[in-house]
This record gives C-alpha cells, sequence and structure tokens, in this order.
C-alpha cells in the first residue's frame, strides 16, 4: 500500500489581479496549505476564484519507428530495443497507452494544463515524435512540453550535450513546442504563472536565468516545471541541477548513454544562482520534475518539490487548486 503525505505549509503572495495593476494595488492572496495524498497535491488557496487542475507527467519513454530511422539505428539499440528493427516498423514498444490514459484523466478532471517534464520519447526520432504530437493534438488538451535529456539524444552521436539539444529541439521535436521557444514558456491560468524551463543539459543558462527572474518580477505565485529535480541534501546525484557533486567524477552513466562526460569543473555559476533564485523565491509554491523514475516529496522554504514517477509506469501528478475555507 503506498504511503499517504499530509504536510501543511503557510505562504503568503502579492499577486495581480489584471495585466495593468501596479504593484501597490495588489490584493493579498494566500496559500493556506499544501496537501500531498497518494499522487494528488492540493493547494488551498485564499482569493481564488476559480478552482482548476493542472496534470504532470514525465518520463514516458515512448518508441515507434520507420524507415527514417535507418541511418540512426546504431544510435538507438539500447533505449529502442527490439522496436527499432526493420521488422518492427510501426509497431510501438507500447507505452503510448500510459500516456493516453494520463490524457483521459485529465479530461475527466477538466484540467486546465497538461505539462509534459521530458523525457516523452527515448530519442528523437521523426516516428515517434509525429505519433506523440498526434496523440496530443487530438486530444484537445490545453498542454505545455519540455525535453528531458533522451528526448533529444541519440546515444554515440558526437556532439556536447548543449549542441545536441539545440540541433534536435530545432529541428524533429520541434512540433511538439507548438511555436514557442524551446527553452521556457510561461501560461497563465487563474492568476498562477505556470513556468517550464528546460533543464535537461543539468545546467541552466544565461537566458534562462534573465526569463526566470521576469516571471517573478511579475509577482504572480509561481509553479515551476523541470526534467531534472534540483539538488537536495540527500538525494543522489539524479538530483543534479544545482548540485555541487555533479561533475565528471561523479558521472557513472557517460559510457553507457556513450556520451560526453559530465564537465570536470561541474555546474555552472548561472545553475547555482537559478536554484538559489527559486529557493529563496517567495513567489514559487511548487517545484514539478521527473527523470529518477521515482516519486519523492520534499517540503523545503515554504514550498514542495515533487518529483514524479515515471508516466511508462502508469503515474502522473494530478494538481488541484482549490479555493480555502
Amino acid at each position: 500500500m503506498r504511503v499517504i503525505f499530509y504536510s501543511l505549509i503557510s505562504l503568503f503572495l502579492f499577486i495581480r489581479c489584471g495585466e495593468d495593476i501596479n504593484k501597490n494595488d495588489r490584493s493579498l492572496m494566500s496559500v493556506d496549505n499544501i496537501v500531498v495524498k497518494n499522487s494528488d497535491v492540493y493547494y488551498y488557496v485564499e482569493n481564488l476564484k476559480t478552482p482548476f487542475n493542472v496534470l504532470f507527467l514525465s518520463d514516458t519513454h515512448f518508441t515507434v519507428e520507420d524507415e527514417r530511422g535507418q541511418e540512426f539505428y546504431l544510435y538507438t539499440q539500447r533505449m529502442g530495443g527490439d522496436f527499432v528493427n526493420p521488422e518492427n516498423y510501426g509497431i510501438t514498444n507500447g507505452r503510448e497507452k500510459s500516456l493516453m490514459a494520463s490524457l483521459e484523466k485529465a479530461k475527466n478532471s477538466e484540467a486546465d494544463l497538461v505539462v509534459l517534464g521530458g523525457d516523452i520519447v527515448n530519442f528523437p526520432s521523426l516516428a515517434s515524435v509525429e505519433y506523440i504530437y498526434e496523440l496530443l493534438n487530438n486530444s484537445g488538451m490545453n498542454w505545455m512540453y519540455i525535453a528531458g535529456n533522451h528526448d533529444w539524444h541519440y546515444e554515440g552521436e558526437p556532439g556536447f550535450a548543449f549542441i545536441q539539444r539545440e540541433k534536435w529541439t530545432q529541428s524533429n521535436l520541434k512540433p511538439l513546442y507548438q511555436g514557442f521557444n524551446p527553452m521556457f514558456r510561461s501560461q497563465i491560468i487563474h492568476n498562477i504563472n505556470f513556468v517550464v524551463i528546460d533543464n535537461s543539459t543539468f545546467e541552466i543558462t544565461e537566458e534562462q536565468l534573465a526569463f526566470f527572474k521576469e516571471q517573478i518580477n511579475k509577482g504572480l505565485p509561481i509553479v515551476l516545471f523541470l526534467h531534472i529535480p534540483l539538488y537536495l541534501f540527500g538525494h543522489d546525484i539524479d538530483y543534479g541541477c544545482g548540485s555541487p557533486d555533479w561533475n565528471q567524477q561523479n558521472d557513472c552513466y557517460y559510457k553507457i548513454e556513450r556520451r560526453e562526460p559530465w564537465p570536470k569543473d561541474g555546474g555552472s555559476e548561472i545553475t547555482f544562482q537559478f536554484r538559489n533564485l527559486v529557493f529563496n523565491s517567495q513567489e514559487v509554491i511548487g517545484i514539478y520534475a521527473g527523470h529518477v523514475h521515482q516519486e519523492a516529496v520534499d517540503f523545503f522554504s515554504n514550498k514542495i518539490q515533487y518529483v514524479s514517477a515515471a508516466n511508462y509506469d502508469n503515474k502522473d501528478v494530478l494538481i488541484h487548486f482549490m479555493k480555502a475555507e
């Protein structure tokens, strides 16, 4: 039986009631408490006018291949398995069923937004991306997508992570961004700012940091979505964004994944600044991530970091925004 977590924290946030309201004319919005129950999160919010839901999922690790993937065959065998063999072209690995179930759950709960937090596909094959795009496009749901470290990675393809990510997010993965910037995006729903930032290289760029500062300056409560969890003491290296231990010496995956090792000197100063800004910002009320394939919930600094289990195991997180009594 799964353990049920209950935790209450108090936050006080000032938010804008309209686009043109100045800082001296904000109404007080308070998050009275946050309750985590099974795989649902409940925010009880003072002055929330309309209750609503958001669904988050990560790590579907879907594969289907066709003739267009032949030139990448040597890069896809570990993650794709038998499904990348020519005799299996057009046959999926079955994991789309988990995504379809999550989309149906979102629809049944009348979710205002679905956030896909990366590693939705095992590598950026056109067949896989087109299949996922059709599922999302036909769902009728409002959705945002950020890449994970597998979405843009052909194992064994030469090039550093930032170069590979740039190449594939601007080509094969491009339809999943619906015309928006692949590195960051935000949507404001009922005066709550939902922000996605691609940290799939474990690092944050200067442009991403500047974008996040702009979101904070809006004065709205922020729910932040990443692929890699932010470093927290007590977790392993998979919580690597902003970790002091993220460096070449501790990279135990690069040979398996056939990629360049992490930098010898570790993460950038920009990445550490970003982590500190997120943790110290009163606007941030939640961080949601994936990557590790195991559920974990941490409460700290008047906020929550919820790491979702893998969607391929039929896992997702339904986030409820409720009126406080």
